[in-house]
């Protein structure tokens, strides 16, 4: 019932806010064709996400199904965009649906860090681009300083995470340390036994990010936000205007970068404000910007939730069939 509640909270309050039904009342003069092309870029941005994050596991030793691999991304997205604190939530959806495929709870976790942190290189790459490519153009200073930020933070975040997975030893100590401060919660924990696994999938998070793999894996991510980016540019041809490359991959990696401080679902609200300043900034007619970001969001955000709840329903019937057969067979 709380999962029905929230999905009737984001889908029929959101929307009304800041006259976004008025709004987007405008879409239906878009050209059909390119708003459904960028429902297709869409569909290929998320297919990208799932095999970038297979083929993370896959570097990790586990295999996975890439029709099991889209499920899991799908029904990952639709909760981490409608609970609270959705992230987590899409994790533990996750990590619940690997184990009962056989793969460990700390591998999936080491899975979803280092999917996303391939992905948010690719980010920050696309940004640099975008950045160098608009080189001597205007652009609203306020959102480059607050992307600029949270920029700073993301790269951070890359460093620290590169460091511990390049030491393996650095991961088992902090590791051990993690795990004497979670045992006072949990006495069950073996800090020497974290220890151990915090070593062994730093090392394997090191030949993931090394070599072919790593190659491999930018490849996926870098499809997953081209087609992402892509998609955005045909809503905004759907409307008669063309922004460019530069300025468009700056405001689409700024609203992303942004939207990494948690402040709401998938970013509901920062990615729309960020997209359309920038956009206007750098010379956008604000009406046009206005219905080709909205169109965006609808075919990035809202429409996904669908086959998500479809994935999400899939996978739950799925564990739920399993969890029968277990019972079954260990009753006498």
């Amino acid at each position: 019932m709380l999962f029905v509640a929230l999905a009737a909270g984001v889908f029929g309050l959101l929307p009304q806010l800041g006259g976004l039904t008025r709004d987007a009342a405008g879409l239906r003069h878009g050209r059909l064709g390119f708003m459904v092309a960028a429902v297709v870029a869409q569909a290929l941005s998320l297919g990208c996400y799932a095999l970038l994050y297979r083929q993370v596991l896959a570097a990790l030793g586990a295999k996975l199904r890439f029709r099991l691999a889209v499920d899991v991304v799908l029904a990952s997205f639709l909760v981490s965009h409608v609970a609270p604190f959705g992230s987590a939530a899409g994790s533990a959806v996750n990590v619940s649906t690997l184990e009962k495929e056989g793969i460990a709870a700390a591998t999936t976790g080491e899975a979803i860090a280092l999917t996303s942190l391939v992905s948010t290189a690719a980010l920050v790459a696309l940004f640099g681009t975008g950045f160098a490519a608009t080189a001597g153009r205007h652009v609203p200073q306020a959102y480059l300083v607050t992307s600029g930020i949270a920029l700073v933070l993301v790269v951070a975040a890359l460093v620290a995470v590169l460091g511990v997975g390049a030491h393996p030893a650095v991961a088992g100590r902090a590791g051990r340390w993690a795990a004497r401060v979670a045992r006072r919660f949990r006495p069950g924990i073996d800090p020497d036994k974290v220890a151990a696994t915090s070593r062994r999938l730093a090392s394997l998070a090191r030949s993931a990010l090394t070599g072919r793999a790593a190659g491999t894996s930018f490849g996926f991510a870098a499809g997953d936000l081209l087609f992402d980016l892509l998609s955005l540019d045909l809503m905004f041809l759907a409307f008669g205007y063309q922004p460019g490359f530069g300025p468009l991959a700056v405001a689409y990696a700024a609203a992303n970068i942004a939207s990494a401080i948690p402040l709401t679902p998938g970013g509901l609200g920062v990615v729309e404000v960020t997209l359309v300043a920038i956009s206007v900034g750098f010379g956008s007619p604000r009406a046009t910007a206005v219905l080709a970001v909205l169109g965006y969001r609808v075919a990035n955000y809202w429409l996904p939730l669908i086959p998500g709840a479809v994935a999400y329903l899939r996978l739950r019937l799925k564990l739920g069939d399993k969890n029968s057969s277990e019972r079954a067979g260990s009753t006498p």
